[in-house]
């Protein structure tokens, strides 16, 4: 255990608190043998319905409705069930395939955690066969994610471009005085940017924050790009968080902590709350700040007027003067007891088509970044700044997809809790890591065992 860790976190609590309950744990012993592709199939002239699962509401959950629709009109025998899940929806899936009942399709950030317990169709053989799917209209790094134990269990789908850039608010920095032909190129440099940039008044109260280092940094996957080391090694089934690189990345985040104080910058965030404008950073009070492709869309519709924002690579954590790109991507992949994976497989199919990204991007903004997709863009019409995650493929020199790891959920969630408890001084980096390397390691063998 963490003995300078307040909150102790036994392995019930870190399995509730990251969202893998009961489901996940009792499929964590008892593994059902995965079918290839191919074991079903499904009369091409019989009515078929798929019940099919994502994430989003909102605009997000229209656009997977407007999606199948499409389809649809392509396939008359098939009636497509779209489902909003929400929040919730790797528990509800694997209640759902334990109890012999799941859906035919489902979206989520990878294929691992269902692949690694025996929920999916692996879909090589379908895509060797297939006459529609390309792998190298793919972005190479978004295939990793639907990679798991050497096979293939789903294509990159719905959304997926850059999911790591360094946002700048371009009205500060100018204000500042700084020069935007010459970025931050380590976090020596950041940590001079951000003083330049922040505003404490006489009673150490944060006016402007110069850099927050929460948002989409603090995902194990993105700090793995920026300091060059991989948190889990997906041919060796190895968890890397109790690394050097790890313990610096903490030491890293907790440095921004400390400019101005954990508590004092918590006061600020919650000051905002109740605001018109409740995003300090749409509110034009964070000077630097990550976020992913989604961010310059949001800035766009929700920052205060006149604000000017500009995007560009995060530091180099490990001192090799790279360009650091995190390609993070949606995956969609076939149920493990679907009574319909040949017509399930003809949707997957689709989803990698132009046409359906069309439609999808023309619903809910979403962009699957294959490259023939991207090319069919017209990047005048893109938000400001959009084209930074388009291009960061080619332009980064550091480009890593997503870890096949089956424990990302709970990777994600517990890293995410202990670089807050780092920040706030109430446990040792070390010690944390340590203890989060166990659990994984823990929960890890038994999905292997299985």
């Amino acid at each position: 255990m963490m003995a300078t860790t307040e909150r102790k976190l036994t392995r019930r609590t870190f399995l509730k608190a990251t969202g893998f309950s009961a489901a996940a744990a009792a499929l964590s012993a008892c593994v059902v043998a995965a079918p290839t592709a191919g074991d079903e199939a499904a009369p091409a002239a019989e009515q078929i319905e798929l019940d099919y699962w994502y994430i989003w509401g909102g605009r997000g959950g229209e656009g997977q409705v407007a999606g199948c629709d499409l389809f649809t009109e392509h396939n008359p025998n098939i009636t497509m069930h779209p489902l909003t899940a929400g929040g919730v929806i790797v528990d509800k899936t694997l209640a759902a395939f334990a109890a012999g009942d799941p859906p035919d399709l489902v979206d989520l950030i990878l294929c691992a955690p269902l692949a690694g317990r025996g929920a999916l169709i692996a879909v090589d053989d379908y895509i060797e066969s297939s006459t529609v799917v390309d792998l190298e209209n793919y972005q190479a790094a978004h295939l990793e994610a639907v990679n798991w134990a050497g096979e293939r269990w789903g294509l990159p789908a719905n959304e997926g471009l850059g999911w790591l850039g360094l946002a700048r608010n371009r009205n500060l920095v100018q204000a500042a005085g700084l020069d935007e032909d010459a970025l931050p190129s380590d976090f020596e440099e950041l940590h001079a940017w951000a003083e330049a940039l922040e505003d404490i008044d006489d009673d150490g109260n944060v006016q402007t924050l110069g850099m927050d280092i929460r948002g989409i940094l603090t995902y194990p996957d993105c700090w793995s790009v920026v300091m060059g080391k991989r948190y889990f090694d997906g041919e060796t089934f190895e968890y890397n968080f109790d690394s050097e690189e790890f313990v610096e990345a903490l030491q890293i985040a907790k440095s921004f902590y400390d400019r101005v104080g954990a508590e004092k910058i918590a006061e600020f965030k919650a000051s905002q709350e109740g605001q018109p404008i409740p995003s300090p950073a749409a509110a034009g009070r964070v000077g630097l700040f990550s976020g992913g492709s989604w961010t310059p869309g949001s800035l766009a519709l929700n920052a205060a007027e006149g604000l000017e924002f500009g995007f560009s690579f995060v530091p180099d954590g490990a001192g090799e003067g790279k360009m650091p790109f995190f390609a993070g991507t949606h995956t969609a992949m076939i149920l493990n007891g679907s009574e319909n994976v040949d017509a399930a497989w003809q949707f997957l199919e689709f989803t990698s088509t132009d046409e359906y990204n069309r439609r999808v991007y023309d619903v809910s903004g979403f962009i699957m970044g294959t490259k023939s997709f991207i090319d069919s863009l017209d990047m005048n019409t893109l938000y400001p700044g959009l084209d930074f995650y388009t291009t960061g493929f080619s332009e980064g020199t550091r480009v890593w997809g997503i870890a096949p790891d089956p424990n990302w959920y709970l990777a994600w969630d517990g890293f995410l809790s202990l670089e807050e408890e780092v920040g706030f001084g109430k446990t040792d980096p070390v010690e944390g890591l340590q203890f989060l390397q166990e659990q994984l390691t823990t929960e890890l063998a038994k999905v292997l065992n299985a």
